[in-house]
């Protein structure tokens, strides 16, 4: 069970839901923070207004009713100026009291307060101006702020104030319900989170369980949605896409397995037969040559298979490093058909050089050495006895050379003519003894071309001629 937890809470749905609830929790309190400034801002608003117009109404109705402070003499209805004054604004106070505190000055001095001050005033310098409107702090009256309007009017001071706690209450009201509801708000956040997050994910549940299907032994099957345009479709089809690579891998390297054993097989069998056979009884020097001879050319065989799939091995592993240099073009055929003449020797096959372009070209001297030999070789491996393989080179416009190579044989259909260059491909007719290989030497020419930006084609007619050609840029 506990184990069950801990994955639930490492799991992205839980962290997903987490992250969801917290933000929503965020946002809730932001908006809390907005309608608690909006609130404050509104009711100390409408709080101004209101002492404004009760300060106004005091001052018009003083006016109206024209109010004699200074020629007042006591009688038997008016004892003091204070009850005057309050019988004239009797029903303004009364009925627009709410705790308002209100104080009237005539030139300065006192003459009226009302009955909730009792024994205090609201004491502070008169301001001079028409209108006045600040906080006063009296800790006897009020524990919080008192917000204040003065309005001065024909010798009137008119002083109209009001606690701000009420709307300190009103707004810790506000804050205990948000404080009460956030934990409400974020399990149902939560509780959301874990639904979105759970049919959102589930598509990623599907996607893992159709890939733990899918093994080395069934990777022609495909995970299924990439239909679909969104990130897990996008996911899906790339995932469908290494699925695919991987599967040509692996087809490359079960062909190669076979190839390679069948290959390798052959050259170790001859030479573990004649070595078996020249230890049984003795022989003359002349047949020991020949053991030795023959063991040689299976070892060179050997050779030239390690030494494709060591290249094939570095290009995979982007271990070739391109070191180009201006090569001249004649010069380079030249020398290089003079070292691959042997090649032709044991099938009465000569290599006839072509080359009058007397340009320069812009190479990997060793790596293209390597691809026209691969190239020269097969020509005379899988050309007629007695015809001759031609090398030429001309321009192909300004900044062209165009090289090929050309032998007389059985010809390539069509169809094969672009199968020829992939790793591993030998035509059925090709697997002799005698031609060896495990179809590698055109894959390292085709690299060696992409390298260099040259293309590579093959046309191969009925009557058996095949010209393999490339073109290269020209130096000037």
């Amino acid at each position: 069970m506990f184990e069950k937890l801990r994955l639930f809470i490492s799991s992205t749905r839980f962290r997903t839901s987490l992250w969801y609830a917290t933000v929503f929790l965020l946002l809730e309190t932001l908006f809390g923070i907005i309608i608690y400034i909006s609130l404050y801002n509104s009711l100390l608003n409408r709080l101004d207004t209101g002492l404004r117009n009760q300060a106004k109404a005091i001052s018009r109705i003083v006016k109206e009713k024209h109010v004699d402070i200074e020629n007042f003499v006591p009688d038997s209805v008016y004892q003091s100026p204070e009850d005057l004054i309050w019988d004239v604004i009797y029903d303004e106070v009364t009925f627009n009291l709410r705790n308002n505190f209100i104080q009237i000055f005539y030139k300065n001095k006192l003459i009226f307060k009302s009955s909730n001050l009792s024994n205090d005033t609201l004491s502070f310098p008169l301001k001079t101006g028409p209108y006045n409107l600040f906080d006063y702090a009296d800790s006897d009256l009020s524990s919080k702020m008192i917000r204040v309007v003065q309005l001065n009017s024909n010798n009137y001071n008119i002083i109209v104030a009001y606690p701000l706690e009420n709307i300190s209450q009103t707004l810790k009201s506000l804050v205990k319900i948000y404080i009460l509801l956030a934990p409400l708000f974020f399990l149902v956040a939560m509780a959301g989170g874990v639904l979105i997050s759970a049919k959102a994910l589930s598509r990623i549940d599907a996607i893992i369980k159709k890939t733990e299907e899918i093994t080395a032994q069934k990777l022609e099957e495909k995970i299924e949605g990439e239909e679909y345009t969104d990130e897990y479709g996008r996911l899906v089809k790339k995932m469908n896409e290494m699925i695919k690579r991987i599967k040509t891998s692996v087809d490359y390297m079960n062909q190669f397995s076979i190839s390679a054993a069948h290959e390798l097989k052959t050259p170790l069998t001859i030479l573990r037969g004649e070595t078996e056979i020249a230890l049984k009884s003795l022989k003359t020097p002349e047949e020991y040559a020949a053991v030795l001879k023959s063991n040689y050319e299976e070892l060179i065989r050997l050779t030239k298979i390690i030494d494709n799939l060591f290249f094939i091995s570095k290009i995979d592993n982007s271990l070739i490093k391109i070191q180009k240099e201006k090569v001249d073009l004649d010069d380079f055929l030249t020398s290089l058909i003079n070292q691959l003449k042997i090649l032709g020797s044991e099938k009465n096959i000569s290599l006839i050089l072509d080359s009058r372009t007397k340009t320069c070209v812009d190479v990997d001297k060793i790596l293209m050495t390597q691809a026209i030999t691969n190239l020269i070789d097969n020509a005379v491996k899988f050309g007629n006895e007695n015809e001759d393989v031609f090398i030429k080179a001309e321009r192909n416009g300004d900044s062209k050379v165009n090289i090929s190579i050309i032998n007389k044989g059985e010809s390539i259909p069509k169809e094969l003519s672009n199968k020829i260059f992939d790793r591993f491909y030998r035509a059925e007719s090709s697997r002799n003894r005698k031609t060896g290989g495990v179809g590698l030497g055109l894959s390292v020419v085709k690299s060696i071309m992409n390298w260099h930006d040259a293309e590579i084609k093959v046309d191969s007619n009925s009557d058996g001629e095949t010209n393999v050609s490339f073109t290269l840029n020209a130096k000037p």
